[in-house]
């Protein structure tokens, strides 16, 4: 189904190899679509009609309305916008966004921490609610930070690094239940939607798990094709009609006014096919690479003394296994194992390389050694029994290589 090659690659959770099949796509939308989609003439309306094509077909991936997808350039431009696009369209409304509320985590990606660190420079309430030991952000912490000011309440549905399953769906359920009301300003400024706003990040999501919005009771919902054997920059955002939201990029008028500049034609068109390809045959293969996943956390805990699984074992998608190691540099056991041929990192691709910790794991356990020691593993859907054999042995060659230096 997906690439393979004589290295093993499993670092699916900072990209996915592209899926033959979506390549091809990509490779005749290349020579089909050589207009600009807002341009008036025919080959300009053949690539709105090949964009138009692709929303409309991962729209009923995702059971919405194609209107209520904005394509971007991925997962952490789709983050921005959720985020900056909302507080922005509330404060053009008259509701002063220094005035209100966020509800985020400690364990969040950079691109979601990052941008609400920003607003919380420029005075917006930020409330970062802590997991509990096993990595899970509990649903009644995160009803108990909202307030009546909350705008907006942003979590991942799968840690990039952790891999645990966060309950969005839950907690999408008690805020629509929560005792807490919202300041009126909200109803008399922007009648059409209920406060507070729940934002998820799905971009780990759509290969194992049911992420659409009615599934996750989200009224934004980011997702990145890459993840998905799909090309790298593009990304999409689900916007609920209801939800008021205004570009954070100047330039044209594309993408309902929300996302300027040209549409990249071929990588929407391969993005349509990789997010229908991600919705075959799902629970299977959920099934079969967590059988295959869980064999590789038992043998690095049996064969690697003092590594740690971190984050809760069952309550995690099925293809992540993230484990820190007292007394070893992640980064330079990464190295050491992709000179032996197997791809792996220490942490979210987005955070750098070179000495870094992993913040997720600090803000876990408070370690910063034992935050500077992680190796994550995240195994695509052809994952085997074998390959998990040669990456164990990697694992544990390279850790006698490192401590003999």
């Amino acid at each position: 189904m997906f690439f393979r090659s004589k290295r093993l690659y499993l670092d699916w959770a900072s990209a996915a190899p592209i899926d033959p099949r979506v390549a091809r796509r990509i490779a005749r939308a290349m020579e089909l679509y050589p207009g600009n989609p807002s341009a008036p003439h025919a080959e300009g309306r053949s690539a709105r009609d090949a964009v138009d094509g692709a929303r409309l077909q991962i729209a009923r991936t995702l059971s919405v309305r194609s209107e209520e997808l904005v394509f971007t350039s991925g997962g952490t431009e789709s983050n921005n916008l959720a985020i900056r696009g909302l507080m922005n369209a509330l404060d053009e409304r008259g509701v002063d966004y220094r005035k209100l509320h966020i509800v985020s985590s400690t364990i969040e990606h950079s691109s979601v921490e990052a941008t609400v660190a920003g607003l919380e420079l420029e005075g917006v309430q930020v409330t970062r609610v802590a997991p509990q030991a096993n990595g899970i952000v509990e649903a009644e912490d995160v009803l108990r930070a909202v307030k009546p000011e909350t705008a907006l309440v942003t979590l991942a549905h799968v840690n990039s690094e952790l891999g645990t399953i966060q309950p969005i769906s839950k907690i999408g359920d008690l805020l629509m239940k929560r005792l807490s009301v919202p300041l009126r300003i909200f109803s008399e400024k922007i009648p059409e939607a209920e406060f507070p706003i729940l934002h998820a990040d799905a971009a780990q999501s759509l290969l194992y798990l049911d992420a659409s919005p009615h599934a996750l009771r989200a009224s934004l919902v980011s997702y990145d094709a890459q993840k998905l054997g799909g090309p790298k920059g593009v990304g999409v955002l689900y916007c609920d009609h209801s939800v008021p939201l205004s570009p954070i990029l100047g330039g044209g008028s594309q993408e309902r006014n929300l996302r300027p500049g040209t549409e990249n034609v071929p990588g929407i068109v391969g993005a349509g096919l990789a997010f229908e390809l991600a919705r075959e045959g799902r629970a299977e293969r959920e099934a079969r690479v967590r059988k295959v996943r869980d064999r590789l956390i038992d043998k690095v805990v049996e064969g690697v003394p003092g590594a740690r699984l971190m984050g809760d074992r069952k309550r995690r998608i099925a293809g992540n296994a993230h484990f820190a190691i007292p007394g070893v540099d992640g980064d330079y056991l990464a190295v050491l194992m992709d000179q032996k041929g197997v791809a792996v990192t220490p942490r979210s691709a987005c955070v750098g390389s070179g000495g870094a910790r992993s913040e997720v794991i600090f803000a876990l356990t408070g370690d910063d050694a034992l935050s500077r020691g992680t190796i994550r593993f995240s195994l695509g859907p052809d994952a085997t029994e074998r390959d998990i054999e040669r990456a164990v042995y990697a694992l544990v060659e390279s850790l006698a290589t490192f401590k003999k230096l």
